[in-house]
């Protein structure tokens, strides 16, 4: 994984069980520390030398595969070899979990209110420097859902008005983003895309 690409997503905090493989022959208990889509921390007794091949069962998330990067007093860390595919699906779960009040279908147990931004349009730049039209449906302090003429792939970073973001999941008609990190005046976009205000600098959502 390169470095550029450990950049992009921030890291996460999880405590969950772990099964490590080192050099597919021992095998040992641990616990993921943190995790983000390119590498992972654990804490392990396994004894690794950094380039040592792993696999990492870790309960309720994925098996993955990678290297030993780097090792610590009581643990190691791993960095990925994962295909595109498989690495926008990690992206998905990690960023799911890093923001669980914005899980499609869960929008009764949601803390955090969706400001509803019907015909409200904005432009998306994506990673390769072109722009995407967009319609935003509803959007939250979390994210985004947007019906769009075209679906980028799970998992591509995006930058939606002056929001970064990663897209997590498909949907009919457009798709949904989840920011990488919460903004305390994400309610005051709120306002414009409902009311079609403007400020300088990046686009900002305008009713239409």
């Amino acid at each position: 994984m390169f470095k550029k690409d450990q950049r992009r997503y921030r890291r996460i905090s999880l405590s969950l069980p772990a099964r490590i493989i080192v050099n597919a022959s021992e095998e040992s208990d641990g616990r993921l520390v943190n995790i983000s889509p390119g590498d992972m921390a654990l804490i392990t007794s396994a004894r690794a030398m950094v380039g040592d091949a792993a696999v990492v069962h870790i309960k309720g998330l994925d098996i993955i595969e990678g290297t030993v990067a780097r090792s610590f007093p009581d643990g190691i860390a791993i960095s990925f070899l994962l295909s595109k595919s498989r690495k926008a699906v990690l992206t998905e779960k990690l960023m799911l979990l890093a923001n669980p009040n914005f899980s499609e279908g869960l929008s009764d147990q949601r803390a955090e209110p969706r400001h509803s931004a019907a015909n409200a349009r904005t432009v998306c730049r994506l990673e390769d420097g072109t722009s995407l039209f967009v319609k935003v449906v509803n959007m939250s302090v979390s994210g985004a859902a947007v019906d769009a003429p075209r679906r980028p792939p799970i998992g591509s970073p995006i930058v939606m008005g002056r929001r970064r973001g990663v897209i997590v999941r498909h949907t009919p008609r457009g798709f949904v983003i989840v920011y990488d990190e919460p903004r305390a005046d994400a309610d005051d976009e709120a306002g414009a895309a409902g009311g079609g205000g403007e400020t300088g600098g990046a686009p900002v959502l305008k009713a239409v």
